[in-house]
């Protein structure tokens, strides 16, 4: 029988230099479609021509601990943009259930409020095809 996946489970980002305490992810594949018709027709045709998967990860900022800075930094302390390309970038949903490939980060959003945690996040496009890896096994 499949199984539910629900949240206190095993999901996680792996986004190289990228660090937070994940609460969520998110990722939605679209198409790049033409359209046209022809003089004979009133209805539109379609054509899907390109595809890319995107979305975003948040989660708790963190400090005081071996690799926690939420953005690359180069020697010196000035943050790494070329790190946001090409980051080898992992959505995990559940222990065998993938989403991997290389990714560029295209936005990183910072944000501290006055009596809560500091939490960041970020949206990345994968750079190609990603893959997908699904347990199937009963």
């Amino acid at each position: 029988m499949a199984k539910d996946i629900v949240g206190g489970t095993t999901g996680a980002v792996a986004a190289t230099g990228f660090n937070i305490d994940l609460d969520q992810w998110a990722a939605e594949i679209t198409a790049d479609t033409v359209r046209w018709r022809t003089f004979s027709n009133l209805w539109k045709k379609s054509k899907n021509v390109a595809y890319q998967m995107q979305g975003s990860f948040q989660g708790t900022v963190q400090y005081d601990d071996p690799n926690t800075a939420p953005v690359p930094t180069n020697t010196g302390g000035t943050i790494n943009e070329a790190a946001f390309e090409g980051v080898t970038l992992t959505l995990t949903a559940f222990t065998g259930c993938t989403y991997s490939g290389t990714a560029n980060v295209v936005g990183s959003n910072l944000q501290r409020s006055a009596d809560g945690r500091m939490t960041g996040s970020f949206r990345f496009e994968y750079d190609g095809q990603p893959s997908q890896t699904w347990d199937e096994t009963p």
